[in-house]
């Protein structure tokens, strides 16, 4: 069965998919083969075997197969439902064949009784005998359609084989040779024309066959054969519904490790969302779970994916990782029954808490999982990771009474503050925590660490008495809010330095980077007068509009290596920054400019396409040169959203609604949900010589696609991000 025809690849709407891209030199990968697991408890009792393909999960029971299929725009309605069984077929119990190494753990909630771990994964699902003479065999490919093959005996006619459905309004034969199932809720199911094939002396010879209706249920005609040899016919089915998502997925987070692999985290609502090896399968049931992703460093096989949450709303923004493999998550959780392990703290302090979880290498366990907050609302943006396993934290607090040790500011300043956190390497302790503020309104975005341990946080602040020490700027220069840069050393106990950073208008700091000890900033500013020094671009690009900004600090803290606008005569906004050991700076971001300054841009993006763009750019340390800006988008929205540096190369993470990415060698090659998530591996400066990134993409190795099946319009992202806030 080994050289039986595969499908070809159909994208499948409203969930996650990875698409692997190589150098043009290289051939694709395969895909990964759909993983049924068995039924220990996990699922409901009639349920035996489960699979989850992109937009679809499949329940084998007894009884037959049922699809639940993501259905788009469907007010109230998340999922349709599809059965299928074999008129006549007696009930038997499906056994899983070609068991996979792999094994999927379940950790839902906080009830160990309720766990269950070490579950077995299969390759293919094979029913024996529903009919005498007649076996059937599921299969099929994560992102590809399902299949299914009938296995008829010497001299078992195939008149016998009728396929029954329910959920199905009307089965129309096709020109082409396939048959279309229209569903109820009006979206469609494509069986592709059939191929049947008996084997003679070790060769598969191709048989004539064609689907025939038999009194509403779908048969098949076959031409000759020999009927003295067993038959084998082999139906494809795919979802084939394009019209967006009723749930949706975000990925806000990356992270690369020493050993190549990428870590990616987010959010999802959907029941679907493709699992690997997960440390738990299913959604924990609230608005949103937690996703978290690790990849080889070929990209080409997942280590694990996985949920985390409870039955609450449960978000992660940042991701970190250790040497060893470790990811460490956090962001904001509102269930009262999130996963916990070795917790520092085990019950929800408020409407919702910041989260920490740390993950065993392969993903199987966790190795701690925490709450952190107070008695009103806490989340975390940010995490790092020192090498001896300390998880750093940086978020913002509405709770007076948020968990402090060894405070540098003991008591909340104004209504919501800014916090840094440091968690022992078990996790079981604070380091040391503290209040972060002042008579206004901090919001604490991102964090870096440096190789002494020292803590430098990055946010936004509304204060005049912000908290400031050996400052570049000791006072709020006016408007709105101004971005704040804070050096904590290494023990929690003092400010090296903490310093405003803002003009006039309103400034907002995202990201920082601590290489060498010369943190770079990024963020946006809307002032015509913010500080710099030795500017690659010395005005603002636009009038009473955003621009991207990108800061490198020296040493002291107390002056600029650089400061510079980058943006043109829209709204610009740097998102995330990381810099290598030689000082170099990466900067990823978001742009409605058509005018963006570019230095050496990526073939095919040197200018604005859609309705927004991600931008990525690389800046060389004296800040006099960047090293390339460039667009990155199609024809639709695009954002990049975060960076990070694995061996010689840069992951760049964003979203995009748009058809025409740029992709090399991609397996699937259009656009999977209304919006879908992006990374882009790269070379790092140092990996190559300069300016040759304006080469072909193929020289800019992309890696993989990462599809998140979002479907959230921008008002509702704008309106649950303030709400957060």
């Amino acid at each position: 069965m080994n050289d039986r025809k595969r499908a070809l690849v159909v994208a499948l709407v409203g969930l996650c998919g990875w698409l692997f891209a190589r150098p043009s030199s290289a051939q694709p990968s395969a895909p990964l083969p759909l993983r049924f697991e068995r039924n220990v408890g996990q699922f409901a009792a009639p349920v035996r075997y489960l699979a989850r393909g992109r937009s679809y999960a499949l329940f084998l029971t007894d009884r037959g197969a049922t699809l639940t299929l993501q259905r788009a725009n469907a007010p109230g309605s998340e999922s349709e439902l599809v059965r299928m069984r074999l008129a006549g077929a007696a009930p038997v119990a499906p056994r899983g064949v070609s068991a996979f190494a792999a094994r999927s753990n379940y950790f839902g909630g906080r009830d160990a009784a309720s766990w269950h771990t070490d579950v077995e994964n299969y390759a293919r699902v094979r029913y024996e005998s529903v009919l005498p003479g007649v076996d059937i065999e599921y299969y099929g490919a994560e992102g590809r359609e399902l299949e299914y093959d009938f296995f008829l005996a010497a001299g078992v006619r195939p008149s016998v084989l009728a396929i029954e459905f329910e959920g199905v309004s009307r089965i129309a034969l096709r020109a082409d040779g396939s048959a279309r199932l229209q569903l109820h809720g009006g979206s469609d199911l494509l069986e592709h024309a059939p191929v049947a094939y008996q084997v003679r002396a070790g060769e598969r010879v191709p048989v004539p066959v064609r689907y025939a209706l038999r009194g509403g249920k779908l048969g098949f005609d076959v031409g000759d054969y020999d009927a003295h040899l067993p038959l084998v016919i082999d139906p494809v089915l795919s979802y084939a519904s394009y019209f967006g998502g009723s749930s949706y997925d975000e990925a806000l987070g990356i992270a690369a490790d020493a050993a190549g692999n990428t870590y990616l985290v987010g959010y999802t609502a959907s029941t679907l969302f493709p699992t690997s090896s997960p440390v738990q399968s299913s959604h924990g049931g609230g608005a949103y779970d937690a996703f978290v992703v690790k990849l080889d460093p070929s990209g080409t096989n997942l280590v694990y994916s996985t949920y985390l949450g409870g039955s609450g709303a449960d978000l992660a923004y940042a991701v970190a990782c250790d040497a060893l493999g470790h990811a460490y998550v956090t962001g904001l959780t509102s269930s009262t029954n999130f996963p916990l392990a070795a917790a520092l703290q085990t019950s929800l302090g408020g409407g919702q808490d910041a989260f920490v979880t740390k993950l065993t290498p392969n993903g199987a366990a966790l190795a701690y999982s925490t709450y952190l907050g107070g008695a009103l609302d806490d989340y975390a943006r940010g995490i790092a990771v020192s090498a001896a396993g300390a998880a750093y934290l940086v978020g913002t607090t509405f709770s007076a009474n948020f968990p402090k040790a060894l405070a540098l500011q003991a008591s909340r300043g104004g209504t919501q503050d800014a916090f840094v956190s440091q968690l022992s390497p078990a996790g079981t302790a604070l380091v040391y925590s503290t209040f972060l503020g002042g008579a206004g309104n901090e919001y604490g975005n991102a964090i870096a660490l440096d190789d002494a341990g020292s803590a430098y946080l990055v946010g936004s602040t509304t204060s005049a008495d912000f908290p400031t020490s050996n400052a570049r700027q000791p006072g709020h220069a006016g408007g709105g809010t101004d971005a704040f840069l804070s050096k904590l050393n290494a023990a929690g106990s003092a400010f090296v330095y903490s310093t405003y950073l803002g003009g006039s208008a309103s400034e907002e700091a995202l990201g920082v980077s601590a290489a060498l000890g010369t943190p770079v900033v990024v963020g946006s500013t809307s002032s015509s007068n913010f500080p710099l020094a030795f500017a690659k671009q010395p005005v603002a690009g636009g009038n009473n509009r955003t621009d991207a900004f990108i800061t490198r600090f020296d040493p002291s803290g107390t002056s600029f290596v650089y400061s510079t606008y980058l943006g043109g005569t829209g709204n610009d906004s740097a998102t995330a920054v990381v810099s290598d050991g030689s000082g170099n700076a990466y900067v990823v971001g978001q742009t409605d400019s058509s005018d963006l300054p570019l230095e050496s841009p990526l073939e095919g993006q040197g200018s604005y396409r859609g309705a927004g763009d991600a931008f990525i750019a690389a800046v060389i340390p004296s800040g006099a040169r960047f090293a390339y800006t460039s667009y990155l988008g199609g024809s639709a929205e695009d954002r990049g959203t975060a960076i990070a540096l694995g061996p010689g190369s840069t992951h760049v993470l964003g979203n995009t609604r748009s058809t025409n990415l740029p992709k090399v060698n991609s397996i699937i090659g259009a656009l999977v949900g209304v919006q879908d998530g992006f990374v882009l591996k790269l070379p790092s400066i140092a990996a190559v010589a300069a300016p040759a990134l304006s080469g072909p993409w193929p020289v800019l190795l992309p890696l993989l696609l990462v599809c998140v099946g979002l479907a959230l319009l921008s008002a509702r992202r704008s309106a649950r991000y303030r709400s957060e806030r």
